[in-house]
Parts: structure tokens; sequence; C-alpha cells
């Protein structure tokens, strides 16, 4: 018996069994009722009801010893069960038979016709319905109890409703057995995959990264199949290639290879599996290994190759070769099949993985930075915040002359000048960060606004200025232009104090960028990814030199950004850091071009 019928058999005949033990509590109930009707209606002493119910007795006890679950397990099984429900109609009609009997009985005739098709197969049910309609027919004759033509065709056509409406509803409940059994067949699979792969989830326990759990699960698989070697193409989306992951497995060891990618357009037999989500067993590779793209340049001559697939998305392809004993069979292509699902679930989770430790890192150092930040602002803040007090407190001593409380004075207005610069780049930053900020961009004449931050800013005696053509004109909003820059060259003279700061604008087909140049240390490569982060600073905040918070590149990021541009920074020939800012040019009539 093929294995996807054993729960269908199992289901009815426990069902079946259910049913038959029911009409036998069933038939002793009718016994009661119809000894009780014989009596009201003084047919008990007829002796041929007597013998009818005392046979009926002796088919009860009978029914009523018997175990049916196990009896409809035996080939004789269901021919038993016929019997029964043959004897059920052959003993109600000689009851109705029986003079006032009969419009007892006659509703009882549509009942049986239920139970038969509850437990009987659709033929034997048919049987059993034709069979009743015909003995409702010779009893009514008999009994002479249909007047009427009317009075013999109601019961008969009752009969064949209830048959036709019991015969849909055991087909129906055949059917969902039968799509049971199908989903109980598929669970059973999945579950034997899952078995196989059990060992590898317990192996995966300690791994930490793809690299590390990789070879564990292609190593389970190959093992299972019997096969040397196994190697992982995976999908990546953004450039929409299969790209192979090192290491690869070979005979229980692990073997680091090359970047080795495929174009899921180029046609190879990987590509295919990989579109197609089917896969294949391939012989002989090696005889024309140009014909098999990267499997011919793996040296791999017999494979199969099968789809990697997470929730209905192919995510790579697995590629299983070189059998060590035979060849691979069908057998071994379908078992690969099935173990690649949880396979790509299992890599496709340690894809994951890797990217929430990824994710918990960064956040580690955001936290870090943040704490960073709170230290930095603590210091920013108190430290002006003292020596305005100070200033204050001398003041009030008794002595200090004009001049040294003009100067007390001034410091405290420097100092009081510094938080509320503090104060308002922390408010800009919030601002930048939820971009809230207005823009306005209008054509900016770069050599005016750079001209404008060389005489008002005064942090950077050593500033040089260069604009060429000098009618450069960028479309911008001016005071978030003048505020990148303040930024930038502030930035330069903290880090570079003793050199000069060079701005250079230029034009670069339809854009412009300005650079601001020091000649400092310079931004650690390491580093120049991070630059622009909020809070991010050179120095640790325990053993901080220089002032600041950390904001100032940020904003300018965030404001060059909302104008459209971008900024880059790099290395400084000689050593320093350049900023780079690149934006659009401003598009305007000729006439409204200044001239030089």
């Amino acid at each position: 018996m093929p294995s996807g019928q054993q729960p269908t058999i199992s289901t009815l005949v426990r069902f079946r069994a259910a049913a038959l033990r029911r009409s036998v509590m069933l038939g002793w109930v009718l016994l009661v009722v119809l000894t009780a009707a014989a009596v009201r209606t003084d047919t008990f002493p007829d002796r041929r009801f007597l013998v009818t119910v005392a046979i009926f007795l002796v088919i009860l006890s009978l029914a009523s010893g018997t175990d049916w679950s196990r009896v409809l397990r035996k080939p004789y099984g269901p021919l038993l069960a016929w019997a029964w429900t043959i004897a059920l109609v052959l003993t109600l009609t000689v009851i109705a038979t029986v003079e006032g009997m009969f419009q007892a009985t006659l509703p009882i005739f549509p009942g049986i016709v239920v139970l038969t098709g509850l437990i009987l197969e659709p033929v034997r049910h048919v049987f059993v319905s034709v069979l009743t309609a015909f003995l409702v027919i010779i009893a009514a004759l008999v009994t002479a109890e249909a007047d009427t033509f009317a009075d013999l065709v109601i019961p008969v056509l009752t009969i064949g409703v209830v048959a036709a409406a019991t015969a849909l509803i055991g087909t129906e409940f055949a059917r969902e057995a039968k799509m049971s059994a199908a989903q109980q067949e598929a669970l059973s699979s999945q579950r034997e995959d899952f078995r196989r792969l059990y060992a590898v989830s317990t192996t995966l326990a300690g791994a930490e990264s793809l690299a590390e759990g990789l070879p564990e699960i292609v190593g389970r698989i190959c093992r299972y199949v019997d096969a040397q070697v196994g190697v992982v193409f995976l999908y990546r989306p953004e450039d929409h290639t299969l790209r192979v992951v090192s290491p690869m497995w070979v005979n229980g060891h692990t073997l680091e290879v090359d970047e080795i990618t495929v174009r899921v357009t180029d046609g190879s037999i990987v590509t295919k599996v990989f579109r197609s989500g089917r896969a294949i067993r391939l012989e002989r590779i090696l005889q024309r290994p140009d014909q098999f793209g990267v499997l011919g340049e793996l040296g791999i001559d017999n494979a199969i190759v099968a789809p990697l697939r997470v929730e209905g998305h192919n995510v790579g392809v697995l590629a299983i070769g070189d059998p060590a004993g035979d060849p691979f069979t069908d057998g071994q292509v379908e078992d690969v099949s099935s173990l690649a699902a949880p396979a790509a679930l299992v890599l496709s989770q340690l894809g994951r993985y890797e990217a929430a430790a990824e994710m918990t890192r960064r956040m580690r150092e955001v936290a870090q930075m943040k704490t960073d930040f709170v230290s930095v602002v603590s210091h920013e803040l108190r430290t002006p915040l003292t020596s305005i007090i100070g200033s204050l407190d001398t003041i009030k001593r008794p002595g200090i002359g004009p001049e040294a409380t003009e100067d007390l004075l001034e410091s405290a207005r420097r100092q009081a000048n510094r938080l509320q610069r503090l104060i308002e780049d922390l408010l800009f930053a919030s601002r930048v960060d939820r971009q809230t900020i207005p823009i306005s961009i209008q054509p900016v004449l770069v050599r005016d606004m750079l001209s404008e931050l060389e005489t008002t800013h005064s942090t950077s005696p050593h500033l040089r200025i260069s604009v060429e053509p000098v009618d450069l004109m960028v479309a911008a909003d001016p005071d978030h232009l003048r505020r990148v820059f303040i930024n930038l060259v502030d930035n330069a003279s903290k880090y570079a104090p003793d050199s000069p700061v060079e701005v250079i604008a230029r034009a670069v087909r339809s854009r412009i960028d300005i650079d601001v140049i020091d000649h400092g240390d310079g931004i650690p490569p390491e580093m120049r990814a991070r630059i622009f982060d909020a809070f991010t600073q050179l120095e640790r905040s325990e053993t901080r030199t220089k002032g600041g918070t950390g904001l100032g590149l940020s904003i300018v990021r965030g404001l060059v950004e909302a104008m459209g541009g971008q900024v880059v920074v790099t290395e400084t020939p000689g050593g320093g850091a350049t900023f780079t800012i690149s934006l659009p040019m401003a598009a305007v009539a000729p006439d409204l071009i200044p001239l030089a």
C-alpha cells in the first residue's frame, strides 16, 4: 500500500468505526421505541413481531460485542458493516409489515439511509438506499397503508433525497480525508528534512559568522549524499550576481577560494537553476568544462545543483559534486532539494545574525559617542559658566578699577557668546537631524560670500581664498552656505592653528566644487567614513585637548545635502585634510551675472 494512502484509510476507518458503534446504540433505542409502539397499538402479542424482535436482539448483541475499529481493518470488515446495515433494513421492513406498525417505522428508514452513507462505500450505499426504497414500497403495499399514489411516492422520494445528500457528504469527507493525508505526508517529509539537519543546527550553536557556519552546513549535506565537494553561491541583489562563498567544502576540509561571481543573465547552468528554482543532476562536466561555466572552473565532474529558497524567494544556489562511489541518483537529487530549503533558512539566519551583530556594534559605538557627547557638552558648558561667574565675582570685590572691570565684562561677554553658539549648534543639529530646516535656494556669488568670510573670520589669520573664474555662482541658501564654510574654516583652524587654511572654488561641468584645505595632522583613514556622524570626535573625551562638541561636521553634511550637494573628505598632499563641497551651479540670466 502506498505510504500516502495509509493516513486516509486510518481516518476513514476510525470515523466509520465510531459511526457503527453509535448505530448499535441507536439500534437498542429503536428496539425500545418500537416495542413501546407495539404495546400502545396492541401489536406486541403478534408472533411475527416477537420473532423479528428476538432476531434483532441477537443481531444487536453480536454487534455490541464487535470491535469495529479492528474488524474494519480486516478484508472482511466492510462486508460485515454492509451486512449489518442490510440486517437493519430487513428487520425494520418485517416490523413495518406487522399490522399497525407501518407508520411507526416509516420515519426510521431515512435514518438508516443516512447511516449507510456514513459507514459504507458509495456503491454499497447506493445499493442499500435502493433496497430500502424498494422494501418501503413492498411494506406499504402489503399493509395497504398507501391509499393514494402520493402516499407511496413521498416516502420513496424522501429516501432518495436523503441518500443523495448523504452521498455528497460522504464524498466530500473522503476528499477532505485525502487532502489531510497529503498534508500529513508533506509534514512527515518536512519533519524528516529537519531531522536530517538537526545535527547541523546543534553544531551551529556556537557559529557567529557565515564563514564559520557555512562549511558545517555544506559538509553535513555532502556526507549525507556521499559527495566530496560542496559550494554555495549567494545572490547579491545590488548587482544581480551569484557569488561563490568562501570557504568551499572539499572532502572534509575547507578551501579558501578567490572571489568568483556569475551574472544572473549569463545563461550558465548555475544561473538557470537559480532562475527556474528546480534542481538538476549533471555528469561528465570536465569533458566539456567550457559549457558548464563556473562548475568546470571549480573542477567538479559530477554535480547536483539545487536552488536555495527562503519564503518563496531565491537567495542562492547549492552545488554538491563528485560522489565518492556510484554516480548521483534521482533520489539523491530529491534529497539535496529537500535539504536545500532548511539549509537556505540556516544560511539566511546566519546572515541576519551577522547583520544584527554589526548593528549591535554600531549601536554600542553610538552609545559611546553619546556618552562622550554628554561629557563634552558638560565640559563645554561648565568652562564658560565658570569664567562668567568668576568674572562677576571679581567685579564685586572692592578696589577693582574701571579698566579691570571692563576687561572682566568683556571676558564674560565672550564666554556668554560661546555659550550661545554652543546652544545654537545643539538646536540646529537637532533640526538638521529632523530635516525641519527651511531652505531657500537662490544664486549666490561665490567670491562675495568667501570674501565676507575672510573679513569677518578672525580665528584664522592665514585664510587664503581663490575663486576661478571669479564670477562663479552657486545655487544654494546663502545663510546655510555661510554657516557651512564658517564651520569648516573653524574646524581647519582648530586642528591646524599654525598653518594656512586655503579655500579654492572651481567649476566642474555643471557643478561647483569648493575645497577647504588645511595642512595639519589630517584625519586617519578609518575615521573618514564616520567623521560626519554626530558627536564624532577625533580624540576621546577623556584625553581631548581641542574644544568642540563634535556637531560641526554633522551640521555641514546635513546642510549641504539639504541644498542638493555632497561633501567628502580626502587627504591633503603633504599632510592635512581637504573637505570638498560640491553644489549645483546657478542657472541665471547673462545680464544678472556680475562682471569681474
